[in-house]
């Protein structure tokens, strides 16, 4: 599926194009095919499409928000767990210290397949290195041999906290997937072009109408490119902050 700055123009070329199609056909037609009557009929009938193309961009961006912010919520999960891990197993005492060594590598991983520098890389969500290296942290939990009662705490809460950051790698990945379904684009690309269609129809063959239509139209592609880039949170003009992570490493590395 191509990018959404992509999807946005073919959008703004499909929408305006009604636009001009309806300026052209309304030349063309008798002048009793253009009455008022007529026109009224249009008006309130466009009314209908345009209500019903509003109600679905309110459920795509609503749909495209929620998962946003979901994943948001995960990674600065993530972030989180891994500084209570890091304080487990400082706790545990210096025995823990290679499993705290291991633990650094994987944050680090992590961002980079998250939050890759350059434009010309794309996120890594789902990077089998970076899978590997948590489950090795969690072996190298596994084979700590607690000497009290404290330790064995200790050891059990680490292991449960890094179950948990497993866990929600794995709901990043899944969540990371796109939310948007093609068919739906394009029944409101097409809704909005008959709208566009129906303007340009009753337009004033001018350049001042041909430029607000012009203008309407690049808004409403926009915000389709808006909201196809909230639906996909590690790349693209919006996305999602790295803040989070990048404390973590901070912590961690202390």
């Amino acid at each position: 599926m191509p990018r959404p700055p992509a999807i946005g123009l073919i959008s703004l070329c499909i929408i305006f194009s009604g636009a001009l199609l309806g300026m052209l056909i309304g030349r063309r037609l008798p002048s009793h095919h253009v009455s008022s009557e007529t026109q009224t009929v249009i008006t309130v009938s466009m009314a209908v499409v345009g209500t019903m193309t509003a109600l679905m961009l309110g459920l795509l961006v609503s749909n495209a928000s929620g998962a946003f912010d979901t994943v948001g919520a995960e990674v600065t999960q993530v972030s989180a767990d891994i500084i209570r891990l890091d304080r487990l197993l400082r706790r545990y005492g210096p025995e823990a210290n290679p499993v705290r060594v291991a633990l650094r590598r994987y944050p680090k991983m992590k961002f980079d397949d998250l939050f890759p520098s350059g434009l010309d890389k794309r996120p890594n969500v789902d990077n089998p290195a970076s899978v590997q290296m948590l489950e090795h942290v969690q072996n190298m939990i596994l084979a700590l041999r607690p000497g009290d009662n404290q330790q064995r705490w200790l050891s059990g809460q680490a292991l449960q906290v890094a179950t948990e950051v497993s866990q929600r790698r794995w709901l990043i990945v899944q969540q990371n997937a796109r939310t948007i379904p093609g068919p739906v684009l394009i029944l409101i690309v097409f809704w909005l072009t008959i709208l566009f269609a129906s303007f340009g129809l009753f337009a004033p063959k001018n350049a001042t109408a041909i430029v607000a239509l012009f203008l309407c139209a690049l808004a409403l592609s926009g915000g389709i490119a808006v909201v196809l880039a909230m639906d996909t949170p590690f790349e693209g003009i919006i996305r999602i902050s790295s803040a989070a992570m990048h404390h973590a490493l901070e912590v961690i590395s202390h």
